[in-house]
């Protein structure tokens, strides 16, 4: 909010001029007063009488920050502002300060003091303006962020208040204050009557649009901006009687637009108030946030993808060494063939050769596991895929000592999707069934695949079963939970189940799990299927 310093030189508005600033003061939502020299309260507007309890904002008139419900370091906090702006006669930088209303609930303002100068020059009080951020620093404490949002629309008035005796006087003078603050700050407020015609616009907010203050006066909201609905529809609600506020985007630019039906003092409608607030900061601040969770969301999908990695190598590595065993035991026997002069037997030769395929396969698997997590979508057989997943699994030995079917359909289920993420679904959910049969002795270690496409709901069904340990029904709720974890220290990074669930949402699919303590569990995601090639 940038603050700003004038003298009010204009003319005693009339009686219906008065009334509709003194609605429209009132109609803002941010808490407005001014004091006089002596810091006793002039006037403030209906939201600070809300803040300090008060019925009516003329009961104010006379009070120091002592009548009102402040605790008493508070008020003295801010009567020693108040005189560094009558003493220094500069306006007070804007700053943040907690305040705690008349029901005792904590809030944050962004708080603007201003000088107020009489026709001469002379200061005779004090204005303040004060911006309710408590969400702000909500969001701030919640993302743990240093983030400083962006200028918002605050701003000081530039006034003189005359005679208290004189309340026309003091009134238009407070208006005026308020017409000055509205140019001055990145906002817009009109006026409609019954029928949508304007009767009042300001704002410092009217120059991004091209328009100048009073431009709009005389022109009717309907037929002036027909071409947007989004206009047309506000006006329409605010002049049924609905009272509201909603985000607009008009051009390149976005508004948090209020609306206030006026009504007399029969209760009959007689038009309404709009304020609209430049809300573009907020809105890049907000789009900045959605872009790093989407970069986090990646990597935590990596990171994921690399630790099964890291679990499956180790199981691959006991392989390789193994036939190299072999292939030592064979370079021996063909280096003796050699030297003798004879060939070498064939069955030997068909070992070599059985070796090489299975280096060539161990290697295939790891390359396929460290690939990044590609998002490129793919037609893919489910079967074939499920089949894959399962040979990396038992090539790396995490389910070699498990007794693991699969049981799927003869035709083929058709999926479009990123073939590496639904991979990665199958093996946190296959090694995940495995680690839960491992400590089984009571009965059959067993994990099964059962796939199978539902023809009525057009989706293609993927189930992981194990008879293993279950999981408790008071930790069912907290599975899909970042870090939380079953399985014993050093066997499970809490990742595995939140990254699956991430990636059958955004394949547009569903993650479904159904557990018995001591009996088992089972996983089904379900995806949308992509029906037969062509």
């Amino acid at each position: 909010m940038r603050s700003r310093e004038a003298v009010v030189q204009m003319p005693v508005f009339q009686n219906a001029d008065a009334e509709l600033f003194r609605r429209i003061l009132d109609a803002l939502p941010y808490p407005i007063f001014w004091k006089g020299v002596d810091l006793r309260y002039l006037g403030c507007n209906t939201a600070f009488a809300r803040l300090s309890g008060l019925e009516h904002p003329d009961r104010v008139v006379g009070l120091t920050d002592h009548d009102l419900p402040w605790r008493t370091g508070d008020a003295d906090f801010y009567r020693s502002c108040d005189q560094e702006v009558l003493r220094t006669g500069a306006p007070l930088p804007e700053f943040e300060e907690a305040v705690r209303d008349s029901t005792g609930w904590h809030r944050w303002t962004q708080t603007s003091k201003v000088p107020l100068r009489d026709e001469r020059g002379g200061i005779c009080g004090v204005l303040g303006i004060l911006v309710d951020v408590s969400s702000r620093h909500e969001a701030q404490e919640q993302l743990q962020m240093a983030l400083e949002a962006g200028a918002a629309s605050n701003r000081l008035l530039k006034a003189q208040v005359l005679e208290r005796e004189s309340m026309q006087r003091a009134l238009a003078t407070s208006e005026m204050r308020l017409r000055t603050a509205v140019r001055g700050a990145r906002m817009i407020i009109w006026a409609l009557d019954a029928r949508g015609t304007f009767t009042f616009s300001d704002g410092g907010g009217l120059a991004a649009l091209g328009l100048l203050p009073g431009v709009l006066v005389g022109l009717n909201i309907f037929d002036h901006y027909r071409n947007n609905p989004d206009i047309v529809r506000q006006a329409r609600r605010a002049l049924a009687g609905e009272s509201f506020a909603e985000y607009t985007l008009f051009g390149r630019l976005h508004y948090e637009t209020h609306y206030t039906p006026v009504y007399d003092e029969t209760g009959t409608l007689t038009g309404a108030i709009g304020i609209a607030t430049d809300v573009e900061e907020r809105v890049r601040y907000h789009e900045m946030l959605e872009a790093e969770l989407e970069r986090t969301r990646g990597q935590l999908l990596q990171v994921e993808r690399l630790a099964t990695l890291g679990t499956l190598a180790a199981g691959v590595g006991h392989e390789l060494r193994n036939i190299s065993t072999v292939l030592n035991s064979l370079r021996s026997y063909f280096t003796e063939c050699a030297e003798q002069g004879i060939p070498p037997d064939p069955e030997e030769l068909k070992e070599l050769g059985w070796a090489c395929e299975h280096v060539a396969t161990h290697g295939r698997h790891l390359m396929d596991l460290g690939r990044p997590g590609k998002t490129r979508v793919e037609r893919v057989d489910l079967r074939e895929l499920v089949a894959g997943t399962l040979a990396m699994l038992r090539t790396a030995g995490r389910i070699k000592h498990v007794k693991v079917s699969l049981s799927a359909p003869e035709s083929p289920l058709w999926l479009e999707v990123s073939r590496t993420r639904v991979e990665q679904v199958l093996l946190n959910l296959v090694s995940n069934a495995a680690d839960a049969v491992e400590p089984v002795r009571d009965r059959t270690a067993e994990v099964c695949v059962r796939l199978h496409e539902d023809m009525t709901a057009g989706l293609v069904c993927c189930r992981v079963e194990d008879t293993g340990v279950g999981i408790p029904e008071d930790k069912l709720s907290n599975i899909f939970e970042p870090w939380f974890t079953t399985k014993s220290p050093g066997r499970g990074t809490g990742l595995g189940l939140p990254v699956v669930r991430t990636i059958i949402q955004e394949c547009g699919g569903d993650l479904l799990v159904e557990s018995q303590e001591g009996k088992g569990s089972a996983f089904t995601f379900r995806l949308r299927a992509a029906g037969s090639p062509a």
